[in-house]
């Protein structure tokens, strides 16, 4: 049978500025069907690395990754594959039930969520926030996480760290329960108690020492042991063709089931977050404002048109981003990239629900004043909503892009620059602009989005060009998602 794993002269360097970090240098093992391999090496060795390449999670340098029979980077090549990471948090907003369900709808022959938490004693807790759980409590949930695909191929990195005495019981009777119905296994560990556990287990050490240019030898030897565990049996495993494909090809992974979860898990958590209820309440001002001093009609139209154009781009470049640094920085993220969910999935999940927020406020907002001020906008109502529909697009896009490629804690700071190119490109400054200037403008989406909003709310100066305005935004659409796919792939938090 083929290897489950499968690592060929796999090299990784690391850039920043004009420094180069090497971290693995020329490493080959394979990993066969039935086996218990564990991983040791001092810190910094470069084990997570290594187990970071090995699930696609971040591109070696040189060299070639197999998991499952396929690339690594692709999503099927998790597909049957259960991982605990390191260092990660829960989402805020979600509860242990509803994280393992989500889970549950990323492969194709779950076991059921019931049966995850129990393996794990946690069924008792499936109603509390993820979040809330001990440390204890949380790593025991990484697990049931890892199981509830029906692995057939365990990673484990530092699974039993924060594990209280009874947790560490348990996982190791769920380990040598997987290890008797022929689940492989690899496991990172450098604990003392791990070792004695594994000492009747594990079939194979792999020991990585930390690279030095004076290194002599391999920086990964292997250490082969004696097995006494005669009772596990090899599960067959569905491998995979070695084919490569396209970026484009790998769109192909989209996937219903897991669309349709992911945006429910969006929902919960846009539900329960007070800071979307305040941006929804800002279009709600407005009119009261309007109510108020009743200005004349055509102000009303120009002003509830720019409040929904203020709400579109402060909910893309603030509350956006700011539940996306949240993920990147607290590694759930990770976590969602080692499973089968495809970047292209996980996208659109985000798109479609920041786009439907987006124009449900609108809807709403220019409804509700066209019957309170009179407005009579007619059919002018629909093409203000579709022209924000599409408005809507590249600015999620963009500002997706911002928050996978700037690091979290300076998404606030890029955003704010962000808002001052909008204005300038807008015209709302007065500033000298030289032809070069200009050209660059007549090329952004955001020039074509404020003049293609302008005509159908009929205020523009008669110069406009619709169609161009629309297949401009429309062609600005397609290549900032597949930027925003890519920077999501590219996660640099993931290395």
């Amino acid at each position: 049978m083929e290897s489950l794993v499968r690592v060929k002269n796999v090299s990784k360097i690391f850039k920043k500025w004009f420094q180069k970090t090497t971290v693995l240098t020329d490493i080959n093992f394979t990993i066969e069907p039935g086996e218990f391999v564990i991983l040791k090496g001092q810190n910094g060795s470069g084990k997570t690395t290594l187990l970071n390449t090995i699930l696609g999670l971040i591109e070696p340098t040189n060299g070639a990754v197999e998991l499952m029979g396929y690339p690594s980077s692709y999503p099927e090549s998790k597909s049957l594959v259960g991982v605990v990471l390191q260092e990660t948090s829960f989402p805020k907003k979600l509860k242990v039930r509803e994280l393992t369900d989500l889970f549950r709808c990323y492969y194709s022959n779950p076991i059921s969520t019931e049966e995850s938490l129990n393996r794990v004693s946690l069924i008792d807790k499936q109603d509390s926030f993820a979040a809330s759980l001990s440390g204890g409590q949380k790593q025991r949930l990484l697990f049931a996480l890892a199981l509830i695909g029906n692995p057939q191929l365990l990673i484990l990195d530092e699974p039993t760290r924060n594990l209280d005495k009874e947790g560490y019981e348990e996982f190791w009777n769920q380990i040598k329960e997987c290890k008797k119905q022929g689940v492989t296994i690899l496991m990172v560990t450098n604990n003392k108690s791990d070792l004695q556990e594994v000492k009747d287990l594990a079939t194979r050490y792999l020991n990585l020492q930390r690279f030095s240019a004076d290194l002599k030898g391999s920086q990964l030897s292997e250490e082969p042991v004696t097995v006494t565990d005669k009772d596990s049996k090899t599960q067959l495993t569905l491998l995979g063709q070695n084919t490569v494909r396209g970026f484009f090809d790998q769109f192909q992974s989209f996937n219903v089931q897991s669309f349709k979860a992911q945006i429910w898990s969006e929902v919960l958590q846009v539900y329960r977050t007070p800071i979307y209820l305040v941006g929804v309440l800002l279009p709600i001002v407005g009119i009261i404002g309007c109510m108020i001093f009743k200005p004349e009609m055509n102000t009303v139209k120009q002003f509830l048109i720019g409040l929904c154009s203020l709400f579109l781009f402060t909910f893309c470049l603030q509350a956006l981003p700011g539940q996306i640094s949240s993920e990147r920085a607290e590694r759930w993220l990770k976590l969602i990239r080692a499973t089968p969910l495809s970047s292209i999935t996980y996208i659109l999940s985000k798109v479609f629900v920041s786009l439907s927020i987006c124009m449900i406020v609108i809807m709403s907002t220019l409804a509700y004043g066209n019957i309170q001020f009179h407005l009579n906008l007619g059919f002018q109502l629909v093409y203000l909503v579709f022209t924000f529909l599409i408005v809507a697009v590249p600015t999620i896009a963009f500002s997706l892009i911002i928050s996978y490629l700037v690091d979290p804690k300076a998404v606030n700071g890029v955003n704010g620059l962000s808002w001052f190119g909008i204005i300038f490109i807008s015209g709302l400054l007065p500033l000298s602009r030289s032809v070069w200037v200009e050209n660059a403008i007549l090329l952004s989406p955001v020039y074509h989005a404020q003049k293609l909003i302008s005509f159908s709310a009929g205020i523009n100066n008669g110069q406009s060009a619709p169609l161009l305005h629309f297949l401009w935004l429309c062609w600005a659409s397609f290549v900032l998602i597949i930027v925003a796919v890519w920077a999501y792939r590219r996660d640099s938090l993931t290395e």
